[in-house]
């Protein structure tokens, strides 16, 4: 009850304030979002209300209607991202599949690289300052290199999300190993276990709760990247759908459609709630044993 209580009352304070604001151009009211969100899931094609509808003599016809005109739209913006046919949950699907994508391919290979720094002293004393000097990178620094090698294609957006992921893993891999308990070690090698049997059965379920926190900050940052890397360099995706609600429209012009931005970044919160809820669960099944 407190979590419902706490979303409605972030709701609340942002109608009072929108309200009493006076700038739609700013803080736009909740019923132009409304309207926006309802034009960007339903790709405009919503029946007018009965108020709103012409005579039928007064109609055009059928011939004299632009197409894709079945509805006047909230915004230029809207009007502008519909004729290029986004939508909000199509483009919502398109950012969750590369940051899953990232996540199915970035997170393994983090894992392997923190495991082997953390479970061999040597290729920590080698690894380490590499590593220290990669994370100190911003993935999206690396989308220009990579269009260089592989010119313009998804590749230069699915990188920097695997960068991203790969980087954050390695250090909750890293410290799970390190901070394993020496007398669970000892135990395990004093039954005999060595090698595979040791990793497998004591160090990587010890440090199993350490790489489920790991995997939970990995979700945000793939989310983040992948957002960051469609502002930049895409044409579909949340980034470009928010690019197109309201930052440019080219370089010379500037204009704003803020009931856009914020229903993609309402948009966004709501995806990566679920996505952490959803990790955050099967975690606590995964590490029973912690609790």
């Amino acid at each position: 009850m407190l979590r419902i209580a706490s979303l409605a009352a972030v709701a609340g304070a942002y109608a009072l304030v929108a309200g009493r604001a006076g700038r739609a151009d700013l803080i736009p009211p909740v019923p132009q979002i409304a309207e926006a969100f309802a034009d960007l899931i339903s790709g405009g094609y919503r029946q007018p209300a009965a108020a709103e509808q012409m005579p039928a003599a007064e109609e055009p016809a059928a011939e004299e209607m632009p197409e894709g005109h079945h509805h006047h739209h909230s915004s230029e913006q809207v009007e502008t991202l519909l004729q290029e046919g986004v939508t909000l949950q199509a483009s919502l699907g398109i950012t969750a599949l590369r940051v899953l994508f990232g996540l199915v391919v970035g997170v393994p290979f983090g894992i392997l690289i923190g495991l082997w720094m953390g479970w061999s002293r040597r290729a920590d004393d080698y690894l380490h300052p590499i590593y220290v000097l990669l994370r100190s990178v911003p993935p999206l620094a690396l989308i220009t290199y990579v269009m260089l090698w592989l010119g313009h294609s998804e590749a230069h957006r699915l990188i920097p999300i695997v960068y991203a992921v790969a980087t954050t893993m390695v250090i909750p891999a890293y410290h799970g190993v390190r901070d394993v308990a020496a007398r669970y070690v000892i135990a395990a090698q004093s039954l005999g276990a060595q090698g595979r049997l040791l990793l497998g059965k004591v160090v990587l379920p010890a440090a199993g709760p350490d790489l489920l926190a790991g995997f939970r900050y990995s979700l945000a940052v793939a989310w983040m990247t992948a957002v960051g890397a469609e502002m930049l360099m895409a044409e579909n995706g949340m980034g470009n759908l928010l690019v197109g609600g309201g930052l440019w429209s080219s370089r010379l012009q500037t204009r704003s459609d803020p009931a856009v931005i914020i229903v993609g970044i309402a948009a966004l919160a709501l995806a990566g709630w679920v996505m952490d809820g959803a990790a955050k669960l099967a975690g606590a099944r995964v590490t029973r044993w912690a609790r």
